[in-house]
């Protein structure tokens, strides 16, 4: 069994936002979703520049790229917020897995647009690994409560962060291969704190720093640096098709993390997706 270490980057990404998304689901208990992200991202943005003026240089960016730059952040952004969204109007259950599919837009646009072939065995633990995610991602029994004229409710929201993210991580791929790993990520952070700023200045929305929630908030977002990072040297090495699946199933580790701190209990369908993320992993590595 030979682990590339593309895939190592990507499962660091999976643990790195798996976690991250444990320590947000606490920080927004004792805060607001606008808040927790804003100031998540905004730390997650000083661990990176302290790396980045340690260890990197400003490379030489073309105009084609910078436009790439704004668009993949911009789309980032509207993700995220179309997520919180579709939550807040609608249920984790039908919305949640609707937007973890994201790796499957990630997986076809590269396979069109950068060319990129996949072996059978690859094809067969990307294709765990993403219904693996998916699984994870939701409940069964809180579906199957769901009257039908609810099922619908939020899922459009779902599908804008789906086609978001999975758009907004293709390009992240096509911009590593010209600028390297490191820059894209490090201005996209820093395009997206900027755009939430702005959405919060527009639509006077207060993202004071929640003391209460301090701890928590840098944690996750040390943690979602060290993800972010960790997929753009992920494909920096790798197919893009490959590394976005296996960090696209975080939910995994985030509910494995509640059910041990939360006391959560594990739906059946939750349990075949970890499982099925676990064999997609080990299909990949072979």
């Amino acid at each position: 069994m030979a682990i590339t270490s593309g895939i190592i980057f990507g499962i660091i990404a999976m643990l790195g936002w798996g976690v991250a998304d444990f320590f947000a689901a606490k920080a927004v208990r004792k805060s607001s979703i606008l808040k927790t992200f804003f100031w998540a991202q905004t730390t997650g943005m000083i661990v990176i520049f302290i790396i980045f003026s340690l260890f990197f240089r400003f490379p030489v960016v073309s105009f084609s790229s910078i436009i790439l730059l704004l668009i993949s952040a911009l789309l980032g952004v509207i993700s995220l917020l179309a997520f919180y969204k579709g939550l807040q109007i609608g249920t984790i259950s039908i919305v949640s897995p609707v937007a973890s599919a994201w790796a499957v837009i990630v997986v076809l646009l590269s396979m069109v647009f950068l060319d990129e072939a996949l072996t059978a065995l690859q094809t067969a633990g990307i294709s765990l690994a993403i219904i693996g995610g998916i699984l994870a991602s939701f409940r069964y029994h809180d579906l199957i409560r769901l009257k039908l004229r609810k099922i619908a409710r939020g899922v459009e929201y779902g599908l804008i962060a789906m086609l978001g993210w999975g758009i907004m991580f293709t390009l992240i791929g096509i911009l590593v291969s010209k600028l390297g790993w490191f820059f894209p990520m490090m201005f996209i952070n820093v395009l997206g704190v900027l755009y939430v700023l702005t959405y919060s200045s527009i639509a006077k929305k207060n993202v004071s720093f929640p003391k209460n929630a301090a701890l928590v908030i840098v944690l996750a977002g040390i943690l979602q640096a060290i993800a972010f990072l960790a997929f753009g040297a992920g494909v920096n090495s790798e197919y893009v098709a490959i590394v976005a699946p296996v960090a696209a199933s975080f939910p995994a580790v985030t509910i494995i993390l509640a059910r041990i701190f939360f006391k959560e209990i594990l739906e059946l369908n939750q349990k075949i997706g970890i499982i099925s993320v676990l064999v997609g992993l080990v299909l990949l590595s072979i």
